[in-house]
């Protein structure tokens, strides 16, 4: 017991829970509006984190940022976090994040659900904290080690990425390697390299888990991505809302529930037909800020004080920026 609590104090360093911003690090004048109660800034109250800086007029939510590699699932915060999750509701689930499309207003932004894959040994709870139209309302995409770097990638490959080297060694620009021998090929830290050593995590391990807990398939058998077998949408556990700073007012009040549209799905396996991602727990890691870290892809009334857009993080990683605001002076 000792040893995981040290492990979640480990990986929680740049995830100190239940601190309170005061957007005074956006005041740059002396008539600034930042100590009234944050002015007219959207996100008062957010967890403190680093200020964005040489991005011009820039800043908060409105700043080009990356992903967090601690949403990885698999990270070591989200093992120590399963655990202490899984002791006190007696349950036993894996905890992730990723893309989901709904007909919500938020497009599913922020919801956490249920999720039965087959030939995965637990359920997991995702957060959705990222979106698009090529995500369907039956799949889910999550972040996994190495899970494909995709159009909009930030991870390797040129100067101003995560990770250093070409994306030579990353396999498939969508899924990226095709087998557990592969991720030893990929560089194991960021090129600012010491908050990931620091929590314990490194990309090779991280892709490795993916494989080993049946997140992604390798050949010979087809195809690479299992299918889900029933989503339910339930309350986001509170270590999820703490990676991701992204809650919801309208949560359920459980962590099971009905089953979404077309679940229990008992008849459709994923890629029955090669390009019908319908019920594919397919994956991602493109190190790309998420569209839930966009103050204008969320709304004020569907989120929670201080907790309405994801905090996204550094080029290390594991660094959160802080999204309080979105202009200097809080006078947005």
């Amino acid at each position: 017991m000792k040893t995981i609590l040290l492990v979640m104090a480990a990986a929680s360093q740049h995830l100190a829970a239940g601190q309170m911003g005061n957007c005074s690090v956006y005041t740059v004048d002396a008539s600034s509006k930042c100590s009234d109660a944050c002015g007219e800034c959207f996100n008062p109250g957010g967890r403190p984190g680093q200020l964005c800086r040489d991005q011009g007029s820039k800043s908060g939510y409105y700043c080009e940022a990356f992903a967090c590699m601690d949403w990885t699932f698999g990270s070591t915060y989200m093992r120590a976090a399963e655990h202490e999750f899984n002791k006190t509701e007696n349950l036993s689930v894996y905890f992730g994040v990723g893309s989901f499309g709904s007909d919500d207003p938020m497009s599913g932004l922020g919801m956490c659900l249920r999720l039965a894959v087959e030939g995965v040994d637990r359920d997991i709870i995702v957060q959705s904290i990222n979106t698009g139209g090529d995500v369907q309302g039956n799949q889910f995409d999550m972040q996994v080690g190495d899970g494909g770097f995709g159009a909009n990638n930030k991870c390797a490959g040129g100067s101003g990425k995560m990770y250093p080297g070409t994306t030579a060694t990353w396999g498939h620009e969508y899924g990226g390697v095709d087998n557990r021998s592969a991720c030893s090929g990929l560089p194991k830290y960021p090129v600012i390299s010491g908050p990931m050593k620091a929590a314990g995590d490194d990309l090779v391990t991280l892709c490795q888990y993916s494989f080993d807990k049946n997140a992604r398939i390798q050949p010979p058998s087809q195809p690479s991505n299992p299918t889900i077998r029933n989503m339910k949408r339930v309350r986001c556990p509170p270590a999820l809302v703490n990676a991701t700073y992204l809650e919801r007012t309208d949560d359920p009040a459980g962590y099971d529930g009905p089953s979404l549209p077309g679940f229990p799905n008992t008849a459709v396996s994923c890629q029955s037909s090669p390009w019908d991602l319908s019920f594919c727990l397919t994956r991602m890691m493109d190190c790309c800020k998420p569209s839930g870290a966009w103050k204008d892809n969320v709304r004020s009334s569907l989120t929670k004080p201080g907790k309405k857009v994801v905090q996204p993080c550094t080029s290390d990683g594991y660094t959160r920026y802080d999204v309080q605001c979105g202009c200097m002076d809080c006078e947005c």
